[in-house]
């Protein structure tokens, strides 16, 4: 529905037997989405994370219900809950890859983080391929207090996620006349950052 409004998001990461990823992932893909959810994506691993883990992301209206996923080639699974800061109502049907970037950041500056980063989009997406999917809260601070952030991005290839990386020289074949406003509005927000790191999957087909 146009008007929905997805408010939450559940990230559920899925541990497999070796070899096994693919397929699980082509299962959960088919079995559809939740009554009372979409699923935003069912990701494979690329790069920087483990082959034998699989992520199911679905978007919720209200609290999301647990889902006890179970199989023979399941090991165990992680779940947790993320409120929606910016986007997250479209699901990811893009080819392409996906990045999902984590942000750490002190709780007082998730706000900070978050305006910057929206208006960061606007230019950034005008001159690059990044099309972003979402940016969310996790609901739990991390072991040091600190507050955890999920970007999901999508490029068309990792040769075009190179080309957005603002701290890098500007790509030959692309103008890219905004690059000093959302280069430096990355750049702030690199300041406030604690940690943060990436990692790369695709679509499960």
């Amino acid at each position: 529905m146009p008007d929905t409004n997805y408010r939450v998001l559940r990230f559920d990461e899925l541990i497999v037997q070796p070899n096994r990823g693919e397929e699980i992932a082509a299962t959960l893909k088919a079995d559809g989405e939740p009554s009372d959810a979409q699923v935003l994506g069912v990701f494979v691993p690329l790069i920087g994370i483990s082959s034998n883990v699989v992520t199911v992301a679905t978007s919720w209206t209200g609290e999301p219900t647990p889902h006890a996923y179970e199989g023979a080639n399941l090991v165990g699974s992680r779940s947790r809950l993320f409120d929606v800061l910016a986007r997250g109502q479209e699901p990811c049907s893009a080819e392409g890859i996906y990045t999902h970037r984590w942000f750490v950041v002190a709780p007082d500056q998730v706000r900070a983080l978050t305006e910057m980063s929206v208006e960061a989009w606007k230019s950034s997406e005008a001159d690059t391929a990044m099309r972003i999917a979402g940016f969310w809260r996790c609901r739990e601070l991390n072991a040091s207090g600190e507050a955890v952030v999920l970007m999901i991005v999508n490029y068309p290839s990792l040769e075009a996620w190179d080309e957005s990386r603002y701290w890098k020289p500007k790509p030959a074949h692309q103008a890219q006349p905004n690059r000093n406003v959302w280069g430096g509005l990355f750049a702030r927000r690199r300041e406030i950052l604690r940690d943060s790191w990436v990692t790369v999957h695709r679509l499960a087909t």
